[in-house]
C-alpha cells in the first residue's frame, strides 16, 4: 500500500463519518473498459462542480432500502452525468428466501458503466444469508459472478462481504486474441449500523478491493496490470434540530501499460479523496442548510486508448454550499442554493491543450421539489443552475426519489 492509501484509511477509522460516497458504499469490481479504453474526455473546470451541484437532494437510503433513485444533468454540450439506480429485493416463503435485482448506471473516473444484476438470496439462519448474483449478457465471456454473504448482529448492525469474478469465463468464450495472464477479481467488505430512530440514517463503511491482475488486449495492443481500492465512509444523524450527514470516499489505483508502439511500459497513479459535511437546521421554516465539500484527484500516465493521451493532472477543489427551503404548495417546494468554490486546477495533456484554472467559480440552482405520491414519499426534482463566474446558464438536473 502506498502513503496516500494509508492516509486515507487512517482517516476512514478516525471520522465520525453523497455522491461519490454513495457510489463507494456500492461493489466497484475491476472493469475491462476502464483498464483498457479508460474515459473517452477530459473533465473541464466546471466538471466535478457540476457532479457536486446534481447530486441527490433527498437522504441516501441504507445500503439495504429498496427503491429507485436517479440524478442527471448536463455537464457540457454533449455530455450528460448520469446516476441511477433500481434495487429491488422480492422476498418470499417468510422473507427466507428473495430474488434479488439491481440495475446501476453512472460513472467513475474511467468512463460511464452499466450494470444489471440478477440474483438469489437464502437465509441459512436468523442472522446469516448467502447470496448469488451475476452482470450476465449473451456474450458469455463478460458475465460477472458474485458470491456475498451477509451476517447480522444483536445491535441490528451487519457485515456484508462479496467476492466478485469479472469476466469469468473470458479466456474460454472469447471470440477475440484478448486474454487474461492473471485473472481479475474484486472483494467487497461493508459494514453497516443503523441509528437507535428509523429514518434517522446511519453510520456505514464500505471498500471494494481489486487485487493485481494482468490483460492482454492484442486487439487495442496493449497489456495492463491494474490494481485498485475504493472505500467510502458515511454518517447520518439527528442532534436536536439538526440534521447532520459527513461523508468520506477515496480511490488507490495504480496500472502498468505496455503499449505496442512503445518500448517500455508506462505507470499510471490514481489517487482521490473527497470529504462532505453538511448540516440542516430543521426547527425554521426556511430550514437552512450549509455543507463544507473538498475535492482532491492526482493522476499521472497513461489514460487508456479511448483519449490516448500522457496525462498530468492535480485538482484541489474546496466548495461552501448553502440552501434555504420555500414551500410554494403542498406538494411543491423550492430549495434554492448555492455552490462557492476556489480550485487550484492544473491539468496538462500530451495532445490536447492545457486547462489550468486559479480562482473563484460558483453555482446557483433553483431545484423544485414535486412531492408525486406523499405516501410512498415518492419525488421529482427540477433544477436549472446558472454560473456564478460567467453569465451563462449552467445545466439542468433531473432527479427521482422512489422508496419502494
Amino acid at each position: 500500500m502506498g502513503s496516500k492509501l494509508k492516509v486515507i484509511i487512517a482517516i476512514a477509522v478516525l471520522l465520525p463519518a453523497t455522491l461519490a460516497a454513495e457510489l463507494n458504499h456500492i461493489p466497484q469490481p475491476w472493469r475491462q473498459d476502464a483498464v483498457v479504453l479508460g474515459r473517452d474526455d477530459t473533465a473541464n473546470v466546471e466538471r466535478y462542480l457540476h457532479e457536486l451541484s446534481f447530486g441527490h437532494n433527498q437522504p441516501a437510503p441504507s445500503a439495504i432500502e429498496n427503491g429507485i433513485r436517479g440524478t442527471g444533468g448536463s455537464v457540457g454540450s454533449r455530455r450528460l452525468y448520469l446516476d441511477f439506480r433500481f434495487r429491488q429485493d422480492f422476498g418470499f416463503n417468510e422473507n427466507r428466501q428473495g430474488f434479488l435485482l439491481d440495475i446501476q448506471r453512472s460513472e467513475d473516473f474511467d468512463g460511464s458503466y452499466d450494470r444489471q444484476l440478477v440474483g438469489f438470496r437464502h437465509q441459512l439462519t436468523d442472522a446469516t444469508e448467502v447470496w448469488l448474483q451475476g452482470d450476465v449478457f449473451a456474450d458469455k465471456s463478460r458475465s460477472d459472478v458474485y458470491f456475498s454473504g451477509r451476517h447480522t448482529f444483536d445491535d441490528e448492525s451487519w457485515l456484508h462481504a462479496s467476492w466478485i469474478l469479472p469476466d469469468l469465463y473470458f479466456n474460454d468464450k472469447t471470440r477475440s486474441d484478448d486474454a487474461f495472464e492473471d485473472p481479475a477479481q474484486s472483494f467487497f467488505l461493508q459494514w453497516h449500523r443503523p441509528a437507535g430512530q428509523p429514518q434517522q440514517g446511519g453510520t456505514t463503511a464500505s471498500v471494494t478491493y481489486s487485487p493485481a491482475s494482468t490483460f492482454d488486449s492484442r486487439g487495442e495492443g496493449l497489456v495492463v496490470e491494474n490494481e485498485t481500492i475504493r472505500g467510502a465512509l458515511s454518517h447520518q444523524f439527528w442532534r436536536g434540530h439538526w440534521q447532520l450527514r459527513t461523508a468520506l470516499s477515496g480511490e488507490h489505483t495504480r496500472r502498468y501499460y505496455n503499449l505496442d508502439e512503445r518500448a517500455s511500459g508506462t505507470p499510471t497513479m490514481r489517487d482521490h479523496l473527497r470529504v462532505e459535511a453538511e448540516a440542516i437546521y430543521n426547527n425554521h421554516r426556511l430550514e437552512p442548510g450549509i455543507g463544507l465539500h473538498y475535492f482532491y484527484l492526482r493522476e499521472k500516465g497513461y489514460t487508456g486508448r479511448n483519449l490516448d493521451e500522457i496525462a498530468d493532472l492535480r485538482r484541489r477543489e474546496p466548495v461552501l454550499a448553502g440552501r434555504i427551503s420555500l414551500t410554494l404548495t403542498p406538494a411543491v417546494t423550492l430549495k434554492p442554493a448555492i455552490y462557492l468554490s476556489v480550485p487550484d486546477i492544473e491539468q496538462t495533456y500530451s495532445k490536447s491543450e492545457d486547462e489550468d484554472h486559479h480562482g473563484f467559480i460558483g453555482k446557483f440552482a433553483l431545484p423544485f421539489e414535486i412531492v408525486l405520491s406523499r405516501k410512498e414519499n415518492a419525488i421529482l426534482t427540477l433544477a436549472p443552475t446558472f454560473y456564478l463566474h460567467k453569465a451563462a446558464f449552467g445545466g439542468g438536473n433531473l432527479q427521482v426519489h422512489w422508496p419502494m
